[in-house]
């Protein structure tokens, strides 16, 4: 009967599968063990479930995680001026989490701020270049658009706006140094730009005062030609008063004063020897006794030329202000213009070798120069 009755069981179970036995086989004389898949499946099913949802929320959680470390390297690249690298990492970003505003948003502030600094980076093209007036446009564009930003992502591209402004002022202003040719011009034009800062700047500001310098140092040099050491005084003076530090006018302050008072002693001497030189010595001296040994040119990157060279006294006496007048030519020939240079030490002993540099502002271009006149004092 077992065995009839398990048989019949068996089939049941085949025939009607998870579906539950009528009331008549519940009841019959033999009570059997329910079957253990009622139970074992829906736990299988809970379990695979539970599975899913564990592995689907670890995943969310490491994209969660992902995104958030892409977000917060991008803000540190941004705000370190790595616009590039921060946008790349937005867009990483929003490849997986398309629907965060705040990605895009960050997206959308950075690449302006990268935008911006791509226009200063064409503004530097054209100041190199002298264009000037298109640059202008550029930066002021700029400057409307980052002073309705206020966002720190901005600094870099602010800073280099900044630059860029000061940068224009100063090519401006070099651009007017070029036609100004006395002591007092020069020195409005430094005072104009006193609150300027940057590299650029300084190096306007060291040129004017430069150019300051020399002019003041070349009127010196005129005055104490024609003895007036007086004036002469008082004109490096008054360049002193504007560039305290320029040691090559204050250290010519002091070969005016040591000039001015071996003159005044000497003068009846020096009379007296120049009338007992031999005419032969006296024109060999008057005549030849500056040769000039080098002379170079060279153009700096605003366009200025600076002339240097080298003199000897081949005469028999010692020589002093020796000044010389120097020609500008184009690489062609053409005649750009002249300039006098003037040769240290003052005052050269016979055999003994002196130097002398000047420039010539506003050249522009590559040029050749030649020694056409010289002049001198016989001692």
């Amino acid at each position: 009967m077992k065995q009839s009755s398990s048989t019949e069981e068996q089939i049941w179970s085949n025939r009607t599968g998870l579906e539950p036995r009528n009331a008549s086989a519940v009841g019959t004389g033999n009570k059997h063990k329910s079957s253990p898949f009622l139970w074992v499946i829906p736990l299988l099913l809970a379990a695979i479930m539970g599975g899913l949802l564990t592995y689907y929320y670890n995943q969310e959680s490491r994209i969660n995680a992902h995104v958030k470390k892409l977000h917060l390297e991008a803000e540190q690249a941004a705000l370190a001026g790595k616009y590039a690298e921060a946008l790349e990492l937005l867009d990483k970003a929003l490849v997986q989490r398309p629907n965060v505003g705040a990605f895009a948003q960050d997206r959308q502030i950075t690449a302006k701020a990268y935008n911006l600094l791509h226009q200063m980076d064409e503004a530097a093209k054209l100041l190199k270049t002298g264009r000037l007036s298109e640059a202008d446009k550029i930066i002021q564009t700029a400057a409307k658009t980052l002073n309705e930003q206020q966002e720190p992502v901005f600094e870099k591209a602010r800073a280099a706006l900044n630059n860029r402004k000061v940068t224009l002022a100063v090519l401006k202003v070099k651009k007017e140094i070029d036609q100004l040719t006395t002591v007092q011009a020069l020195a409005d034009k430094l005072k104009a730009i006193a609150g300027l800062s940057g590299k650029e700047a300084e190096t306007v500001k060291q040129q004017i005062t430069d150019k300051l310098a020399g002019i003041s140092y070349k009127q010196a040099e005129q005055m104490v030609k024609k003895r007036d050491f007086t004036a002469a005084l008082q004109t490096v003076d008054n360049g002193l008063s504007y560039v305290p530090d320029d040691q090559k006018l204050a250290k010519f302050r002091d070969e005016v004063l040591r000039e001015k008072k071996a003159f005044e002693e000497a003068e009846k001497e020096r009379i007296r020897l120049a009338e007992q030189q031999a005419a032969e010595e006296d024109l060999r001296n008057q005549t030849s006794s500056v040769f000039i040994t080098d002379l170079s040119a060279e153009l700096d990157d605003y366009g200025d030329l600076h002339i240097r060279g080298s003199i000897v006294n081949q005469g028999t006496r010692p020589i002093s202000s020796v000044s010389l007048i120097i020609n500008v030519n184009s690489s062609t020939g053409d005649y750009i213009g002249e300039t006098d240079a003037y040769v240290y030490p003052d005052i050269m002993d016979v055999g003994e070798e002196g130097y002398f540099e000047t420039s010539y502002y506003g050249v522009y271009e590559a040029a050749e120069v030649t020694v056409t006149n010289a002049a001198w004092y016989v001692e």
